[in-house]
């Protein structure tokens, strides 16, 4: 499949899966949500190319989430809707940070060799992908709504960088689909 319509799919993908969570977690079906976007992911998996390279970004993309939202929580950012599964962190949210990652090697490759830009965005997307699942009711802010914004700020003008970095050491710089006909 082309380059370019890999992308298209990517962000249909991710935008679909983003909405399944964040939609499934304010309407009390989280298990759902979680469950659906997880399907896109597998079929992210099953159509890329280099599924070793998109495996591995994701995995590490998940732990990331997972020290970054617990600290955030924990520290009275935000709190996100329970799940109901008795994790730490509702499913859905470990499903996202998977998502994004596979963002990387398709409709944002264009990052890895623009860390500074990659920065910029991931200040301004980080709070307005938080604030829009808030907005929706997935999660809510915690006691300074300011603040919580300033820090996501803060930590996803790292993210998002830092996650284009890692993506051009693991992986094809840019990713591809495999043609289903």
């Amino acid at each position: 499949m082309s380059p370019g319509l890999s992308k298209i799919i990517n962000i249909i993908f991710y935008e679909l899966g983003w909405a399944c969570c964040v939609l499934g977690a304010a309407a009390g079906f989280p298990l759902l949500g979680a469950g659906l976007a997880s399907m896109l992911v597998l079929a992210h998996l099953g159509l890329a190319g280099d599924r070793s390279a998109e495996f591995r970004l994701m995995f590490l993309s998940v732990l990331l989430g997972l020290v970054i939202d617990s600290s955030q929580q924990a520290l009275d950012l935000f709190q996100f809707k329970p799940d109901g599964v008795g994790l730490h962190l509702p499913l859905w949210v470990f499903v996202i940070w998977a998502q994004f990652a596979t963002l990387f090697h398709f409709a944002l490759s264009w990052l890895s060799t623009r860390l500074l830009l990659a920065g910029v965005l991931g200040a301004v997307g980080g709070p307005l992908a938080y604030g829009g699942g808030i907005r929706l009711g997935a999660a809510e802010f915690g006691s300074s709504p300011l603040l919580s914004l300033c820090v996501l700020a803060a930590v996803w003008s790292l993210v998002v960088p830092l996650l284009a970095w890692l993506s051009r050491r693991i992986g094809p710089r840019e990713g591809h689909y495999r043609r289903l006909w």
